[in-house]
């Protein structure tokens, strides 16, 4: 997997180091049906962005039973979609949306720091994502993945009104005291906190497509004329089923 060298001085720093983000401004990353196709979107709440496809790496499916299967990446204009066989029941990858400075009159311009004349805070902003489209019975975190969240339930068996259990890890252990987005694509601006396992109760509220997410900083520890710190977003989706009109 590719992790960048802020990413790895971040986490010798320690969870400790940690500055909260405002859910209100959290960019996440999931999959979800566009265009009849199955596509990966990067937003913000409701609104979907536009992005260069390269941004998308570490790609991987999976049967029901964790083994790693095959699945296209379509790289189109200004996002990528995903074509997968009825054998796929889960699909990850990881975006590296690059970096964004404030600049003095407070706009965030997508360039690094030594790019924007004035600049205070710069970010390099990675994501990280978990779908689940079919039934895997027991669910597994997925191998090598620094940040995820993991459903303590099979997320198929789920219904709109129901309530489940997430855990948050970071590098395989559990993150307490996180803030979790329970409904990033309606609520992106309400949380509920990890307990000392990293785990937090969550409800099912949508009809479809269902995101939860985690937004974290973490400051640079020496300076670096591209940004400050690093921004990671991890997010876990499933759909739920309901009926279609015509």
């Amino acid at each position: 997997m590719r992790v960048s060298k802020s990413v790895r001085r971040s986490l010798c720093m320690g969870i400790v180091a940690a500055l909260a983000i405002s859910a209100a401004s959290a960019h996440g990353a999931w999959l979800a049906q566009r265009w009849d196709k199955l596509a990966i979107v990067i937003g913000e709440g409701w609104k979907d962005n536009k992005y260069n496809p390269k941004q998308i790496y570490d790609f991987k499916a999976y049967t029901s039973d964790y083994t790693e299967t095959k699945a296209k990446l379509i790289k189109e204009k200004d996002h990528a979609s995903v074509k997968v066989d009825d054998t796929v029941a889960v699909v990850s990858f990881a975006a590296d949306y690059g970096y964004w400075s404030n600049n003095p009159e407070g706009k965030w311009i997508n360039a690094s720091m030594d790019k924007v004349s004035g600049s205070t805070i710069g970010t390099h902003a990675l994501k990280y994502s978990v779908n689940y489209l079919k039934s895997v019975g027991t669910v597994k975190p997925i191998e090598g993945m620094p940040y995820q969240i993991v459903p303590l339930v099979d997320p198929a068996t789920l219904e709109v009104g129901d309530t489940y259990q997430v855990q948050v890890l970071r590098n395989g252990k559990a993150l307490a005291d996180v803030d979790i987005i329970p409904n990033v694509t309606v609520h992106h601006d309400r949380t509920v906190k990890t307990d000392a396992n990293g785990i937090a109760t969550v409800t099912v509220e949508n009809a479809g497509v269902n995101v939860v997410g985690i937004e974290m900083a973490f400051p640079f520890d020496h300076p670096d004329p591209k940004a400050t710190r690093e921004k990671v977003f991890a997010s876990v989706s499933f759909t739920t089923t309901f009926d279609e009109v015509d």
